[in-house]
């Protein structure tokens, strides 16, 4: 998940290097180590302006149409 550091900060990423983010940087970090910098507000999620919201998928409405026998 890509993320904006806060504040700096150390965390690990995979349980055994730490690594220190640095305060506006922006970072691609697991979701689980991401989840706790948004938690404690060090960092905030940033969204991808490539993905854009449309709503709600249409409705397949099409029906079959029985084959007479």
């Amino acid at each position: 998940m890509k993320i904006k550091m806060l504040t700096t900060r150390q965390g690990s990423p995979d349980g055994i290097n730490v690594n220190t983010y640095i305060s506006d940087e922006t970072v691609d970090v697991p979701d689980e180590l991401a989840h706790i910098f948004i938690r404690q507000r060090w960092a905030r999620k940033l969204t991808d302006p490539s993905v854009k919201n449309r709503g709600k998928a249409p409705e397949n409405k099409k029906t079959r149409k029985k084959l007479k026998t």
